[in-house]
This record gives C-alpha cells, sequence and structure tokens, in this order.
C-alpha cells in the first residue's frame, strides 16, 4: 500500500472519529436535562395528619410546598435532589421534628404533582423565591444535592436566615466534568448552577455537610465550596451520597441552628 493510500485511510479514520464524537457531544447536550432533572412525578399527594400544604404560584403554573410544623421552633425549608419529589420527604420531616425543627418542603417545576411547566435553573430559582416570599421572614435554607445550588443561590440572594448544604457541588459543570471529563462540558452545560460564584455574596451563618464516600458528587466539591463560603462549618459524614440524611444529620443540623442563634418565626 503506497503512502498516498495509507494517509488517505487514515483521514477516512480520523472524520469519522470525529464524526462519531461530535454525534455523541450533540446529543449530550440534548439530553442532559434528562440527567439533570428526571422528572420524578407522583399521583396526586393528599395531607397527612400534622401536614398542611400551601401552593405557590410561579410564571407557568403552580407548585407545592408542605409544611410539617413544630410550634414554637425555627424552621427550615428543604430543597431536594434530582430524583425525589416532596412527598419522599417525610422521614427528613420527621428527623427535623426530632432535632427541634419546623419542615417546610419546596416542590420544583415539573416535579411531583407540581403544576408548572419543566425544570431548569431558572425556574428552580423562581419557585424557590416564590416560596420563600410567601414565607415572609427568612427562614434556614437546607439543600441536598441539586437542591444545594438552589439553598445557596437564595442565601446569596439574601433570602435566607442561615445556610445549610447537604453532600454539595461547587458547580455543575465541575460534577459533569467528574462524571464526563471527556466532553466539553464547560460549553455544553446549561443549567450550571454555580454556587462557587455565588459563595462569596452568602452572609448568613453557613454549615456543608458531605459523605467521604460519595461517589456522585465528589467530597473534595463539598470541602472546596466549605471554603469558599464565608465562615462556613465543614461537617465530614460517614457515607456516601443519599444516605447521608439520617436522624444524625438532622441533630447535627438542629444544633446549628441553635448555635446560630435562629428564632423561630414571629
Amino acid at each position: 500500500m503506497s503512502r498516498e493510500s495509507i494517509l488517505r485511510w487514515v483521514r477516512v479514520v480520523l472524520v469519522g472519529l470525529l464524526g462519531g464524537y461530535g454525534v455523541i457531544v450533540l446529543v449530550a447536550f440534548l439530553l442532559q436535562r434528562d440527567l439533570v432533572f428526571p422528572l420524578v412525578r407522583s399521583n396526586p399527594l393528599f395531607e397527612q395528619p400534622g401536614e398542611r400544604r400551601v401552593w405557590v404560584d410561579v410564571a407557568e403554573g403552580r407548585v407545592p410546598m408542605e409544611e410539617h410544623p413544630k410550634a414554637g421552633a425555627p424552621e427550615v425549608v428543604f430543597f431536594h435532589g434530582n430524583a425525589e419529589h416532596i412527598g419522599r420527604l417525610r422521614a427528613d420531616a420527621q428527623g427535623a421534628s426530632l432535632a427541634g425543627l419546623a419542615f417546610w418542603a419546596v416542590e420544583y417545576p415539573g416535579y411531583g404533582d407540581a403544576e408548572a411547566g419543566l425544570p431548569s435553573e431558572g425556574a428552580l430559582l423562581d419557585a424557590a423565591r416564590a416560596a420563600l416570599a410567601v414565607l415572609g421572614a427568612p427562614r434556614v435554607c437546607v439543600g441536598h444535592s441539586l437542591g444545594s445550588g438552589v439553598a445557596v443561590a437564595m442565601a446569596a440572594e439574601g433570602r435566607c436566615a442561615a445556610l445549610v448544604v447537604i453532600s454539595p457541588y461547587t458547580s455543575m459543570v465541575d460534577v459533569a466534568g467528574y462524571h464526563f471529563g471527556w466532553l466539553p462540558t464547560r460549553w455544553l452545560v446549561r443549567d450550571r448552577f454555580d454556587s462557587l460564584a455565588r459563595a462569596p455574596q452568602v452572609a448568613v451563618p453557613a454549615l456543608v455537610m458531605h459523605g467521604r464516600r460519595d461517589d456522585v458528587i465528589p467530597f473534595v466539591l463539598g470541602e472546596r465550596l466549605a471554603a469558599a463560603l464565608p465562615g462556613a462549618r465543614f461537617l465530614p459524614l460517614e457515607g456516601g451520597h443519599n444516605d447521608v440524611r439520617g436522624v444524625e444529620t438532622w441533630q447535627a443540623i438542629g444544633a446549628f441552628v441553635r448555635e446560630s442563634g435562629v428564632a423561630p418565626p414571629g
């Protein structure tokens, strides 16, 4: 085979490889929201004894908030992860109650039995703003995983009395880079949730908690976020990503809230 023939075949192979890679990049860009927001739906949720449901108006409809009250207690507002809805948070509500906290859970557009649109970073942040506005005085904002980016954004905007994030990330770009480092994630990610950039604007007490064995969001990203939040406390947890929201974690959150001097709403 001549040198020219070899070079021609090399060009054909390279063009094929680049074309295939381009297709993968395009598919990743188009389907990324299916990965970030898997649209966890539920049948209509009905109030259980001791619960109260409030509907919040947002741009494309309504989202529900669910209250698990505790008389005379500080209140936390919980922003859940990407594979949940507020009907799956009753164990967290019980843990919060045992820790001396009242508990609110906010739904996302497209999730649970929300009547509003589809999820995106803008849609989630708008729903969180609307929910906190309905509540009035700032509450403690608590976010897990995806919800940590929502909680950090609300704290950076001055809407929270204190901030707690569990299994958080620095940005969705960094998480995508960890899992898909062979893709140009910095140009592909649409919903960036850049908590690291927002961190310096957080002017309330902050607690960052992260499982040492987290294989979804690396432990180091929690460490980096804690270092960027002014005066934040970092608490390593002995667990992974989804098994760290037990009673002990909520007891630590309750202690942090009391030490931070957050009072029950008037």
